[in-house]
């Protein structure tokens, strides 16, 4: 049932993020971004643990590309592109908000895709919305003096790549997208780093299913 929000509501929406909750753009200078983890608080203390919910449905499947760094070394990189709804059902809130998000884990891809997108979800409600109207700055991180590296006559060793890419047979795509999701909504961070838990090559359907299983009766 719809409620209209409080006045104590209004002021917590309205009331400007912490200054640790805002860093400059990685790849955009100039700009801001808002870290997830403080709209999740204030979605919180604004209506309530567990009176808010998420839904993510991937729109693509996620893309994979190789490319060769400047240095010479490959990177792999995943693209996610979702759509996220928000629902508040007590205030009668409901946004829809698609975005996507570029990582060198599967997982992190799909989960920044969200994040994303609730965060952008979260402006519209009010939370954060100074950051977007350009009246947070992004922090000014002073210049380090530059310290010169330690001599050593022997020369470090070469990290070379051991691994290479996984590829996914195209019958297994959709549910190896259905364990990638699973995975990145419920697992733990130990578990994100076990290797137990990472899709390899040899990956049957079964085993996909023994782990979306594993992670939803969580």
């Amino acid at each position: 049932m719809k409620q209209n929000l409080t006045a104590e509501q209004l002021a917590k929406i309205a009331e400007p993020l912490p200054p640790e909750a805002i860093s400059a753009h990685p790849t955009r200078t100039g700009m801001s971004t808002i870290k997830g983890i403080f709209v999740t608080e204030r979605l919180n203390e604004v209506f309530g643990v567990g009176e808010w919910m998420v839904k993510t449905k991937l729109l693509a499947p996620i893309s994979v590309i190789v490319k060769t760094t400047s240095s010479g070394r490959e990177r792999t990189e995943y693209t996610a592109l979702s759509k996220t709804v928000l629902e508040i059902p007590s205030a009668g809130i409901y946004y829809e908000c698609i975005a996507s998000s570029t990582n060198d884990d599967m997982g992190d891809a799909a989960k920044g895709a969200t994040t994303d997108a609730i965060t952008k979800i979260a402006s519209w409600i009010g939370i954060g919305i100074d950051v977007y109207k350009g009246k947070h700055g992004a922090p000014v991180i002073p210049a380090k003096p530059y310290q010169a590296p330690p001599r050593n006559d022997v020369a470090p060793p070469t990290k070379t790549r051991t691994t290479a890419p996984v590829i996914i047979p195209a019958g297994l795509q959709k549910i190896h997208q259905e364990y990638i999701l699973e995975r990145a909504v419920k697992a733990t961070d130990q578990e994100r780093n076990d290797p137990r838990f990472a899709p390899t090559e040899d990956w049957t359907e079964e085993r996909y299913r023994k782990g979306i299983e594993f992670f939803k009766n969580r």
